[in-house]
C-alpha cells in the first residue's frame, strides 16, 4: 500500500474542498486523499465511504496525474437520464398526462405499464422540474428578444419621424 505525500498548501486546500465543495463526490474524495496521507489503508477508506477498493486507488492514481482536477467526474460518467431514451411523442403523452390532471403517481404507474422504461415517483418530478425550468427560460428568453425587437422597431419609427418633421 502506497501512501501519498502532501505539502502543506495541498492539504489546506483538500481540508477545504472535504468541508465547503458544493459535490458530494469531491467531498468525499478529498477526504479520502487526506485520510490516505496520514496512513489510514484504503481498504479502511473504502468501508467508510462505502466504495470498491478500486475506486480508492483510482482517485489516488488520479490526483497524482491531474491534481484537484482530478478529483471531478469528467462529462458522459454517471448515470444515463432516462427520460433521453424517451421519444419526444412518448415525452409529449407524459406531459399531457400531468396536464390531465394525473398524479405523479398514477403518471409513473402509466409509463411504468405502457412505456420501455421503469421510472420511479423521484425520477419523474425531477424530470417536470427541470423540463420546467426549461419552459421558464425558454419563455423568459423569448420575451427578452421580442422587447428588444419592440424597442429596435420603435427607436426607428421614432427616427423616422424626426427625419420627416427635418
Amino acid at each position: 500500500m502506497k501512501f501519498i505525500v502532501l505539502n502543506e498548501n495541498e492539504k489546506a486546500t483538500l481540508k477545504m474542498m472535504s468541508s465547503h465543495h458544493p459535490n458530494s463526490f469531491v467531498r468525499d474524495r478529498a477526504k479520502s486523499l487526506i485520510m490516505n496521507h496520514n496512513g489510514i489503508r484504503a481498504k479502511q477508506i473504502s468501508d467508510i465511504f462505502s466504495v470498491q477498493i478500486r475506486a480508492v486507488y483510482s482517485w489516488i492514481k488520479s490526483y497524482e496525474d491531474k491534481g484537484f482536477i482530478g478529483l471531478y467526474t469528467k462529462k458522459g460518467q454517471g448515470r444515463i437520464n432516462v427520460f433521453s431514451s424517451f421519444s419526444s411523442e412518448e415525452e409529449k403523452c407524459i406531459l399531457d398526462k400531468i396536464d390531465q390532471g394525473d398524479s405523479v403517481k398514477e403518471t409513473t404507474c402509466f409509463i411504468n405499464e405502457n412505456l420501455s422504461e421503469r421510472v420511479t415517483e423521484r425520477m419523474l418530478k425531477i424530470f417536470l422540474k427541470k423540463r420546467l425550468c426549461l419552459e421558464k427560460n425558454t419563455m423568459l428568453a423569448q420575451a427578452s428578444t421580442k422587447s428588444r425587437r419592440i424597442s429596435i422597431e420603435s427607436r426607428a419609427i421614432e427616427e423616422f419621424n424626426e427625419s420627416d418633421e427635418r
